[in-house]
């Protein structure tokens, strides 16, 4: 018998962690005349690109180019 298996789905505010915003990023986004609901939030936040990875990026573009520039 391997038992019960209870899954929990990560709260909206969990997955704005995981992305790297801050947890009152979506506050005050109307969507459709009312504040924004967990449904559209999940898919904005699916959509995302996460800040961490992206500012990684960045800063290794910025590092190749001021390297390039320097020789």
């Amino acid at each position: 018998d391997r038992g019960c298996v209870t899954v929990r789905r990560l709260l909206p505010v969990e997955y704005q962690r995981l992305q790297g915003f801050p947890d009152d990023f979506f506050d005050g986004v109307p969507y459709r005349g009312k504040p924004l609901a967990d449904r559209p939030r999940y898919r904005l936040l699916g959509n995302a690109m996460t800040v961490p990875v992206i500012d990684y990026i960045a800063r290794r573009i910025r590092a190749v180019e001021t390297e390039r520039q320097a020789a």
